[in-house]
């Protein structure tokens, strides 16, 4: 993992990977309810999305 994804949280708010993402919090929640994001966890009324998860996405796609 390189330092800079190290310095994330282990599990990331939507608002912070709508930051990572370039995107906004509408669109990550829409991606969310289509089940496009892996690692989402709910917790109540929070979304939560695993790192490692994201990262492990994130690095497929690109």
């Amino acid at each position: 993992m390189n330092p800079r994804a190290a310095s994330l949280p282990e599990y990331l708010k939507a608002e912070e990977l709508a930051a990572l993402l370039r995107v906004s919090r509408k669109t990550i929640y829409e991606a969310v309810a289509r089940g496009e994001i892996p690692g989402a966890l709910r917790v109540g009324r929070l979304i939560r999305f695993r790192r490692d998860a994201v990262l492990e996405w994130l690095a497929d796609t690109g």
